[in-house]
């Protein structure tokens, strides 16, 4: 709450709230004298209300929108809001209104009793009026702000899936793999096999080798299922650098790897061995 009350601080954003709660002020003296004609003394009154409503807005915004509502805890927010009204409507706004305000302002006023349950809905739609136009624009520069983040979520998982697409051209097919911060175009022909490493992979390269995040059954679905194996379940391999098969490993590129029990009958099929 802290944190995002200096930032908009900082950034000049308290002069549109002191502009807000000025013309607030002035426009509910205004409405209000017009009763009575005495517009000073309502636009004091105004004044006076100002720290149960302004409270109301701030915890709101500053606390309550951050909590809840920016993590679609929409039910958890609302029912926060009532009680904020409430809280506020009762242990604030009635004692000001009734042990300040009133003596003050409006000694002709009839006092019904603190906790009249009319008077409390009353007190409590007071306050909120100030709120509205805050939480509404609250609302919804929360709701395009979310909109604009899942749309650019959606355009980052396209160039991600198009970034990984085979490119088809004979023997010069290639996958794009995102490494680090750079796409980089990788010939499916020099892929000797490739290793998990949980949610990492190690791609192994006739003469180099690069780690992407991603798993392997991710790669394994961009990869041609003629030209790969999946001989274990941290391997998949390339055949044509298999050098030796046998029903418990295999040897590719100076390196043994074992092959797993779940995995040999896909290795006979795909190896086209009989005596296996």
């Amino acid at each position: 709450m802290n944190q995002s009350f200096f930032k908009h601080f900082k950034s000049k954003f308290w002069m549109k709230h002191v502009l807000y709660w000025t013309a607030f002020v002035l426009f509910f003296g205004l409405v209000w004298g017009v009763s009575d004609n005495n517009y000073s003394r309502n636009i004091l009154i105004q004044i006076c209300c100002l720290p149960s409503r302004m409270l109301l807005v701030y915890v709101t915004l500053f606390y309550l929108f951050p909590r809840f509502f920016n993590q679609k805890k929409y039910f958890s927010f609302f029912i926060s809001y009532v009680i904020l009204v409430g809280l506020i409507s009762v242990f604030i706004q009635r004692p000001l209104f009734l042990y300040f305000i009133q003596p003050n302002f409006l000694p002709e006023f009839k006092n019904n009793g603190f906790f009249i349950l009319s008077e409390i809905m009353n007190t409590a739609l007071d306050i909120n009026i100030a709120a509205m136009i805050p939480v509404a624009y609250t609302y919804l520069t929360t709701i395009e702000n979310l909109q604009k983040n899942n749309s650019k979520l959606n355009e980052e998982n396209k160039l991600l899936k198009e970034d990984a697409v085979i490119q088809d051209n004979n023997d010069d097919s290639y996958i794009n793999l995102k490494v680090d911060k750079s796409v980089k175009k990788i010939k499916i022909n020099d892929i000797v096999f490739v290793e998990s490493l949980r949610n990492y992979c190690r791609i192994k390269l006739i003469d180099s080798e690069i780690t992407v995040l991603k798993t392997l059954t991710s790669i394994q679905e961009l990869l041609p299922e003629s030209k790969f194996v999946r001989i274990h379940r941290s391997f998949l391999v390339n055949k044509d650098n298999i050098t030796s098969v046998s029903p418990s490993k295999i040897e590719i590129n100076n390196m043994t790897i074992p092959v797993g029990r779940k995995y040999k009958d896909e290795v006979k099929k795909k190896m086209l061995l009989v005596d296996f």
